[in-house]
């Protein structure tokens, strides 16, 4: 009989194991799948975060260069572009700029007038599928250079020999260097330089002599009821404890003597950050506000963004202008919108008289405000002349070739401009040549509130705007002041005598960078001169301004022999500024833009 085979507890086991086997595998796999899962999971947030992360930061840095551009726009009498994309850190960031309601005027205390206009700013940015926006309003500020009595856009260095005083808003945006034969007075709220604050001279490095001193800050220095405090600040020699050049911003450390971080012990110092605060913060029982004199970059400062020197220029390089140079005649020919690639400059475009020199230098043609040309008009007041001017023979030549305009016989035409702005210029001129120029003569009385702008040198000659004083301005590669003695005979080897002249204007003019061995002249030969002042006043009141480097009056500043002798410098800040409807026309604005909210 044949058995019946059955299944043994071994075989069994076996089968349980098999089954065992294949759900640990499927368990296995599972985990292995989830953990693949998880691990791309958390790779794609890594992805993400990282994105995030990059493109926030990407957003906010685009921000910081679109409100410089809003600046620049805005510095240069441009529309600010209101929409468009920039590339940051090589990805596209997309920005809008939205003006927020009017401008408006802004008044401080003192009498200083700003305008203010808010402008929201967004920028939108994709990286690794992940979009980020950022967001900044601020309040862009225009601030007229004419309301500062220094404004400087390179290094300000003042190193004048007889006394100075300086009343009114001192302002560099870069560095100052102070320091004279006699005593430099501030007598303003408000000496900010966006470097830092020296008394040394930058030329070879050595200590300044002199006295500076510096008024402690109130509401309102013009203010004659306000309290009057002055605080030195001292050079290397007149401080008393080791310095590399004074109390000024070298003196980073400081001097504190037993340790303990105060530096109020007997014989220590503040560092120049933090004592620059209590010198010359508000005087001791002052109540009407708080506030400090002298602030630096380490006190947060920033550039105040000033129009191009493309902007007295004739023609300025733009993209997709309407003119283009002819190398033939030297002069720039209308090609058509689009077709060029220079546009006429700010001022030359918006002047109510224009008046231009042939290249040739033999002819002249005037134009009023809508292009009509009224040479016939004017050529009683206007003549082509030359000046002699002996700080211009290293270019070649010591005659200037001039446009004259006799301001009094302008006046009697129908041609004075209703805007109160004037442009003259010479065709073909060309960088580092000093071969023209423009003299104003006969301008002790003006018509009206006036701005006079030259790309070149502007010579002046005798009292200007003496009666019935307006708001007026000139604006020229370099500003040159002839007294009333004046008569155009220098000659190579003389020097003639100055009389007393007074000059009521603004002037926005260039000058050159202090180098080692080499003496820009500083703020007090901003003004050039050309005869021998010496004991003899020369009156200016109006604001001094440093935009740029001369570009055709580069002969270098030298004193004595047939150059000049310095005048008694009785030079004022005036005070009519303060008031936005005193100004000249088309005066230049400086620009910033102040953070209000981010988000």
């Amino acid at each position: 009989m044949r058995l019946k085979r059955t299944k043994t507890k071994a075989a069994s086991r076996r089968g349980v194991a098999l089954i065992y086997a294949v759900f640990g595998s499927f368990v296995v796999a599972s985990m292995v799948s989830v953990m693949f899962t998880m691990a791309g999971v958390s790779d794609r947030e890594a992805t993400v975060s990282n994105g995030r992360t990059r493109a926030r930061y990407l957003a906010e840095g685009a921000l910081r260069v679109v409100a410089k551009e809003l600046q620049d726009d805005l510095a240069g009498w441009k529309s600010p572009t209101l929409s468009g994309s920039k590339t940051v850190g090589g990805e596209v960031v997309e920005f809008t700029v939205t003006a927020l309601g009017e401008q408006v005027t802004s008044s401080g205390a003192s009498g200083i007038s700003n305008l203010v206009q808010p402008f929201e700013l967004e920028t939108r940015v994709r990286v690794d599928g992940v979009q980020e926006r950022a967001h900044r309003i601020v309040n862009a500020t225009w601030t007229p250079l004419f309301q500062f009595a220094v404004f400087y856009n390179s290094d300000l260095e003042i190193h004048a020999g007889p006394d100075m005083t300086l009343r009114g808003r001192v302002h560099s945006n870069r560095d100052m260097y102070l320091g004279g034969g006699n005593t430099i007075t501030m007598d303003t709220n408000y000496v900010h330089a966006v470097g830092g604050v020296y008394r040394y001279k930058k030329r070879d490095g050595t200590a300044a002599s002199g006295d500076v001193d510096i008024r402690r800050w109130v509401v309102d220095p013009f203010d004659p009821s306000s309290p009057s405090e002055f605080e030195r600040m001292l050079s290397r020699g007149q401080l008393p404890v080791a310095s590399v050049s004074g109390y000024d911003s070298n003196f980073r450390d400081g001097v504190d003597l037993d340790g303990d971080g105060l530096f109020d012990g007997p014989g220590e110092w503040l560092p120049f950050e933090f004592g620059a605060t209590e010198l010359w913060g508000q005087p001791s029982g002052y109540t009407d506000g708080t506030g400090q004199t002298v602030m630096t970059g380490q006190h947060g400062v920033e550039e105040a963004v000033t129009p191009p020197v493309g902007s007295i220029q004739m023609y300025e390089t733009v993209e997709g202008g309407s003119y283009a140079l002819n190398p033939r005649s030297g002069e720039y020919d209308f090609v058509g919108p689009g077709l060029g690639d220079h546009d006429r400059g700010y001022y030359f475009e918006n002047a109510g008289l224009s008046i231009v020199a042939d290249s040739d230098g033999y002819g002249f043609t005037a134009y009023d405000a809508e292009g009509n040309d009224v040479t016939l008009d004017v050529s009683g007041a206007v003549s082509l002349e030359s000046v002699p001017d002996m700080r211009q023979s290293d270019s070649g030549s010591t005659e200037v070739e001039v446009i004259q305009i006799d301001m009094a016989l302008l006046a009697d035409t129908a041609h004075f401009p209703e805007n109160g702005l004037v442009y003259a210029a010479h065709e073909g001129l060309s960088e580092g040549t000093a071969a023209s120029g423009l003299l104003l003569t006969n301008g002790s009385e003006l018509d009206a509130s006036l701005t006079v702008v030259s790309p070149s040198s502007v010579y002046v000659h005798g009292d200007y705007n003496v009666v019935n004083k307006q708001g007026a301005s000139i604006i020229g590669d370099a500003v040159n002041l002839l007294s009333n003695s004046w008569d155009g005979s220098k000659t190579p080897g003389t020097l003639p005598s100055a009389s007393e002249t007074t000059f009521n204007f603004a002037m926005v003019t260039g000058s050159y960078e202090t180098e080692a061995g080499r003496y820009s002249g500083g703020l007090e030969n901003l003004p050039r001169f050309h005869e021998n002042w010496s004991g003899v006043p020369c009156n200016i009141s109006g604001s001094f301004v440093n935009l740029f480097d001369s570009q055709f009056a580069t002969g270098d500043w030298a004193y004595g022999g047939d150059r000049y002798r310095a005048p008694i410098r009785a030079w004022e800040y005036d005070e009519d500024f303060n008031d936005l409807s005193s100004l000249p026309p088309f005066t230049p604005m400086a620009v910033e833009t102040v953070d209000v909210v981010a988000w």
